[in-house]
């Protein structure tokens, strides 16, 4: 059942890739519930039009938009046909991405490049579609000024605690997760002056299909029985407990709503003291 929430995003247009499940979900239903209205940008049919469903049940339109994030032409298309049927476009969660357990000695390129190819060239890639188009709404003195009297957009990025430290068992994931760190650092100073804000989220452990396939696999290299090493790993947190994709949702809320208007270029923890920074 939908909340009644503040309707700090009333009226927003936000699209979200991935937010068929896990964490992507939990943005699109908070992103709803405050008001916006929300497209599903997800490669599971299983799962994107189900999504949509749920989010316009909190008496916003939300729209199922069926796309493989990491094909370039697809995500500049999709830009165009949201802003074509909405009018607009003011928020971007990059949320999509993959994960793999894979040791640094058995890696391939076709490993290496594929996971790349969503978790980091995608981000870039939807950034910047999504920039273009917030710029055509941007008045021209401000432009020509270069210094936005206020925000015109908000790109929000998912990144990873992985990102803040190297990952032996998962080099590859680790290196993508850093690069969305300081792809948000470049953008954001890129399109401060007109008035983007843009910034990053890092979750630890956040009970998704993710860290049940994590679970599986890292457990059976250590021979570990199932649940256990995501056990081990929520008792390395400081809280002692795994977080939750409304707690990550309720940080996107904040930095897409006016209240994160000063805010950019920005990546905060929600991980619960697993990386204290």
């Amino acid at each position: 059942m939908a909340q009644l929430r503040s309707q700090r995003l009333n009226g927003k247009v936000a699209l979200v890739t991935g937010a068929g499940r896990g964490i992507g979900y939990a943005i699109g239903t908070r992103f709803a519930e405050e008001g916006a209205h929300v497209v599903v940008a997800e490669i599971d049919q299983a799962t994107v039009y189900q999504a949509a469903v749920d989010f316009s049940a909190c008496g916003t339109e939300a729209l199922a938009y069926p796309i493989d994030i990491g094909d370039i032409e697809a995500v500049q298309k999709m830009i165009a046909d949201v802003v074509q049927r909405f009018g607009q476009l003011d928020i971007l969660v990059n949320n999509a991405g993959l994960s793999e357990r894979v040791p640094m000695l058995e890696m391939t390129s076709e490993q290496w490049d594929t996971l790349q190819r969503v978790n980091q060239r995608a981000v870039f890639f939807c950034m910047q579609a999504a920039a273009r188009q917030m710029i055509t709404r941007i008045p021209a003195f401000v432009i020509e000024a270069g210094r936005a009297d206020r925000s015109y957009g908000k790109i929000i990025n998912l990144s990873s605690v992985a990102g803040r430290r190297g990952r032996a068992d998962a080099m590859h994931y680790s290196v993508s997760k850093a690069a969305v760190i300081t792809m948000t650092q470049g953008a954001a100073m890129a399109m401060a002056p007109f008035g983007i804000n843009i910034n990053a989220i890092c979750p630890s452990v956040v009970p998704t299909m993710m860290w049940e396939r994590l679970d599986r696999e890292m457990g059976a290299s250590l021979g570990l029985p199932p649940g256990e090493f995501y056990r081990r790993r929520v008792e390395k947190i400081p809280l002692k407990r795994a977080g939750t994709g409304e707690q990550i949702a309720a940080m996107a809320t904040f930095l897409a709503s006016e209240e994160g208007d000063y805010i950019t270029g920005q990546t905060y923890n929600v991980d619960g003291g697993s990386e204290l920074n």
